[in-house]
């Protein structure tokens, strides 16, 4: 991620305000819970993207454990809440890697992606949605498997 992007992402009120704005005009009570959930989890995983591009070489290791966790965690819910909100799911893979694109660029790449989501304000289908949650958790595993074999 952009160091210009830890600003607004780490300032609680500007992400709140994001999340709140995702919120689909006339969603209903389910509706705003849901997107609430997912796209504070977002919001999480986009922090731990930053963090792990932007610590210290040693610590980010443990940085891209927890985003691949957090990734996979948000992954498991997400079926369910699409059922919540009567979104049809189905599984989309995630968009391949660039070719020469590192493992840590590629958090970097996939983040972007998610933030552009995050502030666009377009409506995002969850299991779209999903495919970049899943391609953010792989490029995490990638960037430690990387990291473990020295590459």
């Amino acid at each position: 991620m952009d160091r210009d992007t830890a600003p607004w992402l780490f300032d609680p009120a500007a992400t709140r305000a994001l999340v709140l704005a995702r919120r689909s005009p006339g969603g209903g009570p389910v509706g705003d819970v849901v997107s609430d959930v997912v796209w504070g989890e977002v919001v999480r995983l986009l922090r731990w993207a930053a963090a792990g591009g932007s610590g210290p070489p040693e610590l980010r290791p443990g940085t891209w454990w927890r985003l691949a966790a957090e990734s996979a965690a948000l992954l498991r819910r997400l079926p369910a809440l699409s059922a919540e909100i009567d979104q049809p799911w189905s599984v989309v893979p995630p968009a391949p890697a660039e070719p020469g694109v590192d493992p840590a660029g590629r958090i970097g790449q996939v983040a972007r992606r998610l933030t552009d989501r995050l502030r666009s304000g377009e409506p995002v289908p969850l299991r779209v949605l999903a495919a970049e949650v899943d391609a953010l958790g792989e490029a995490a595993v990638q960037a430690i498997a990387a990291h473990s074999f020295g590459s």
